[in-house]
């Protein structure tokens, strides 16, 4: 009886880990949410110079090459970009991020190289292994620092845009409190 009530228990809680937030239909969805270009990759243009994917792969080579995009930021722990991307024509940025210790440096991390490349005029694509919780806090927190949004809105993208947030990570909602927006635009404006 314990057994199979644990068994239960257990499968019950690895299906939460697999079950995403509702996507908001197309006539809740802003018009300036991110622009679906291939769903097959999760692949989004969120600005005229941001955009987001899942691992991309040589399929999506193309894609990206015919969007101008220049710098790749990787937020996985694993980083199998160089073999996909052609050295001499990306910028490979690796920000290794745990999903489940997301923290606020490392979106400070992913805000400095956003920052940089907006400085040099460089489109960038940021991915994570899914394109959705790593990738989503990392675009939510660039919607807050870099276009201005508010964090409700900014969330509400990031988890009903149709990327596929799982909510079982709660803790990357956390982040956004005002203390720590406050603090990443603190350092990016003054880095010492």
């Amino acid at each position: 009886m314990i057994r199979s009530t644990l068994l239960i228990c257990a499968l019950g809680l690895s299906m939460t880990g697999c079950m995403t937030s509702p996507d908001w239909t197309e006539t809740q969805r802003p018009k300036n949410w991110g622009m679906q270009i291939e769903k097959q990759h999760n692949f989004y243009k969120i600005s005229d110079w941001v955009y987001r994917s899942e691992q991309p792969n040589s399929q999506l080579l193309e894609d990206l090459q015919a969007h101008h995009i220049q710098t790749v930021i990787n937020l996985r722990s694993r980083n199998t970009d160089a073999g996909v991307f052609p050295a001499e024509q990306f910028n490979l940025v690796h920000i290794p991020v745990h999903t489940w210790a997301i923290s606020r440096e490392d979106l400070l991390q992913v805000m400095k190289q956003l920052q940089l490349s907006r400085q040099k005029n460089q489109k960038v694509l940021i991915h994570c292994y899914h394109g959705s919780d790593r990738t989503g806090a990392s675009i939510a927190m660039y919607r807050i620092i870099f276009e201005g949004w508010d964090t409700a809105n900014a969330l509400n993208e990031m988890k009903h845009g149709g990327y596929g947030f799982h909510p079982i990570w709660q803790n990357i909602e956390a982040l956004f409190s005002p203390e720590n927006i406050k603090w990443i635009r603190q350092q990016l404006a003054d880095p010492s």
